[in-house]
């Protein structure tokens, strides 16, 4: 059995996001183990993309339940910033804290230099990862999954714990926001 059977990753859920590669050949077997997981009547929120989104647009097909923010509706404008205002809305649609969860799968096992947790989103070219940083600058919980070998990024206010190695190929990893001390003044 998997540690994410048994553990408490999904209870409690209201809502969970997916974000992930165009082409997740590795991580789609991982990606199909999980789905199933997710308990019914929780909110799914995905983008428009192929790869990740459209295997997850397939599996939760006919829930109503299922929030799809699509590029081609026109609600986030044009350009290549209209996929990180999606972006964005899909992450904020996913509940803070324990009662929300972001699923990611990106294509990079690294993450892109500059991107860290913010309240803003930025990516440097990488949707999934720039989708990671903002979800954990905006306090929602992640669950990152992670070719064999790869770890996640040493970010200041994430504790990252090792989630299981549901599917083949990888590890998924739980990236919870912690609150960075604050430093006393000494006036």
């Amino acid at each position: 059995m998997s540690v994410l059977v048994s553990s408490s990753v999904f209870s409690g859920l209201v809502s969970v996001g997916f974000s992930g590669s165009r082409s997740p050949s590795p991580a789609a077997a991982a990606l199909s183990a999980l789905l199933p997981l997710v308990p019914s009547g929780v909110r799914v929120s995905v983008g428009c993309a192929r790869g990740v989104d459209s295997l997850c647009r397939s599996f939760f097909a006919g829930s109503a339940s299922l929030l799809v923010f699509s590029v081609a509706s026109g609600l986030f404008g044009s350009g290549r910033s209209a996929f990180a205002r999606r972006s964005s809305r899909c992450v904020l649609s996913v509940a803070a804290g324990s009662r929300g969860l972001l699923v990611a799968l990106p294509s990079a096992p690294v993450c892109p230099a500059g991107v860290r947790p913010s309240r803003s989103f930025f990516g440097a070219g990488s949707g999934s990862w720039g989708s990671v940083a903002f979800a954990l600058g905006r306090g929602r919980r992640v669950l990152l999954w992670l070719p064999s070998g790869s770890r996640p990024p040493a970010w200041s206010g994430v504790s990252w714990s090792s989630a299981g190695a549901l599917g083949s190929g990888g590890c998924w990893w739980l990236g919870v926001p912690v609150p960075v001390p604050a430093q006393l003044s000494l006036f």
